[in-house]
């Protein structure tokens, strides 16, 4: 089971609810201990179960994952030994969760690399982590991205035939667009001059 958990969640696709909710019945359905695995202290015991129902609905990195249990007043100990079984079942991996996260939020989001790398550390995330998940995207990289995000606002709302303080309008809540994603002042001015001038081309 564990094994088919971690295909996916390092797949190109995205982790659904499905998949995690079969990944988390095929560890409860599992003995409470085994050969490899021995019985949780009762605490942890409830610990951990705590953390099987936070993960039923989206991967979480042990950061978030730890703070969440904390919240939910389970002792410390508890906690540390719940999520070195929950480690062990290989329901959490941050090197896993981090490029996940970040496919799944640049591909739904258009979120720029920065962005991701403040919502990773907002999550707890490693810098190696974090490093290795964007490690591919570059400047050009986002660049690319924020065009292909205004052609599709473009594309709804052309701004041919419109009037110039029209225009104006469209281009703050362009830029205002690209900066909600984390691309940076210059960056999003320059896109967004370069895609309404080529839509209001003829």
């Amino acid at each position: 089971m564990t094994e088919r958990f971690a295909r996916v969640a390092r797949s190109g696709g995205e982790l659904d609810a499905e998949e995690l909710r079969t990944a988390i019945a095929a560890v409860e359905a599992r003995p409470s201990s085994s050969s490899d695995l021995p019985p949780l202290a009762p605490e942890a015991h409830e610990a951990a179960a705590t953390a099987l129902r936070l993960l039923r609905y989206r991967p979480r990195s042990e950061h978030e994952l730890r703070e969440r249990l904390l919240d939910k007043e389970h002792p410390q100990d508890a906690v540390d030994e719940a999520l070195d079984r929950v480690r062990a079942w290989g329901l959490v991996d941050d090197a896993d969760f981090a490029e996940e996260w970040v496919r799944g939020r640049r591909k739904r989001r258009g979120r720029s690399r920065g962005a991701l790398e403040r919502e990773l550390r907002n999550k707890g995330v490693a810098e190696v982590y974090i490093a290795r998940a964007v490690g591919e995207i570059d400047e050009s990289d986002d660049r690319q991205q924020a065009a292909e995000l205004v052609r599709g606002r473009l594309d709804r709302r052309p701004v041919r035939g419109l009037s110039e303080p029209e225009v104006h309008g469209e281009r703050r809540r362009l830029v205002a667009f690209l900066a909600r994603r984390g691309y940076p002042t210059g960056l999003a001015v320059k896109v967004v001059d370069t895609e309404l001038a080529a839509h209001a081309s003829p």
